[in-house]
């Protein structure tokens, strides 16, 4: 068995990849996608609300915490698993409830529907507080405070990284077309978002794998992600483009034309696909200081779950911020 090299640098460097054959990169990605779109028709014109996309998010947010934990082991840094893992899953709960305050507040004045968004968001801004503060507890009582720092900053980057980042893109399910929460045709308008967003993101990484394994030629980042190459990257962006202005097509109207122009749009899909490559940089980033190629082989032929969340990471909280302003 290869094994990962130590460079002069001191980062472990995992063996190249490998060729590896499609068919079970398509299989798994046609199982990821039929039961996204199951779950968000299902949520948006049976339920009227995001219940199976929280139940998704429940899911993932346990196994990548899983994941995240066994890259931290692997750097020998101290962590606190049980604790981290249940604070994520309680945080996405709290989420949940949140969201049913932030997109349907009450009637009345507009003092008191304020109010009661800020009152939401307090549920999550709290939550994370008692999820840091219970690490710190956790750490004093170990008394082995050599390893605190790195303890505490390897639980506390795992909370923010599987959970608070990727919160972005349950939050657009929740966004009205005047760029609102629980703003105007919320429950539809929403749901298009989410799905653009995760369109053009993945989509940029489908380009930038297809055309950098036939034609790239020229290393990104030889030590960071020896796979990604610049013709590759290139062509990412461009399809991200090109598959934005395709969601904005009358017949798809996911990406409506009466709320995006085609400067708006092309812009959008330039952005979210550049940011979809910072995502998937940042989990190769944490892999290679653990030194492995995949954060677990739980998805076949792609990893594990982190490794197929990476870009939305990133993605995620550039659209929320970003649509609105093209709105």
């Amino acid at each position: 068995m290869e094994q990962a090299q130590l460079q002069t640098t001191g980062v472990l460097i995992p063996p190249p990849d490998k060729p590896s054959s499609l068919a079970p990169r398509v299989f798994a990605a046609t199982l990821l996608i039929a039961t996204l779109i199951g779950t968000l028709i299902a949520d948006c014109y049976c339920f009227e609300n995001s219940y199976l996309l929280h139940l998704l998010a429940l899911t993932m947010t346990f196994f990548s915490l899983r994941e995240f934990w066994v890259l931290c082991r692997a750097r020998g840094l101290q962590t606190f698993g049980t604790w981290g893992t249940l604070s994520g899953l309680m945080l996405v709960v709290m989420h949940f409830w949140a969201l049913q305050i932030w997109s349907t507040p009450p009637s009345g004045d507009l003092h008191t529907k304020l109010y009661h968004l800020h009152r939401a968001d307090k549920v999550v801004i709290g939550g994370l507080v008692v999820a840091v503060s219970g690490v710190f507890l956790l750490t004093a009582r170990r008394h082995k405070y050599e390893l605190s720092m790195g303890g505490l900053g390897a639980t506390c980057l795992g909370l923010i990284y599987i959970w608070f980042l990727p919160s972005f893109v349950l939050k657009l399910r929740h966004m009205g077309a005047d760029g609102l929460p629980g703003g105007l045709g919320w429950n539809l308008f929403g749901t298009k978002m989410i799905i653009a967003t995760i369109v053009i993101a993945k989509g940029c990484d489908v380009f930038a794998y297809l055309v950098g394994r036939k034609l790239g030629k020229h290393k990104a980042f030889p030590m960071l992600s020896p796979g990604k190459t610049k013709e590759g990257l290139a062509a990412g962006i461009v399809g991200s483009v090109g598959l934005a202005l395709l969601l904005r097509w009358e017949p798809l109207n996911v990406l409506p034309a009466s709320s995006f122009g085609l400067l708006e749009t092309s812009a959008l899909g330039a952005v979210i696909g550049f940011s979809g490559i910072l995502g998937d940089l940042s989990e190769s980033l944490l892999k290679r200081s653990a030194g492995v190629k995949d954060a677990s082989r739980m998805v076949p032929g792609f990893g594990g779950v982190l490794d197929v969340i990476d870009s939305l990471t990133i993605a995620g909280p550039v659209a929320y911020f970003l649509i609105p302003i093209m709105l």
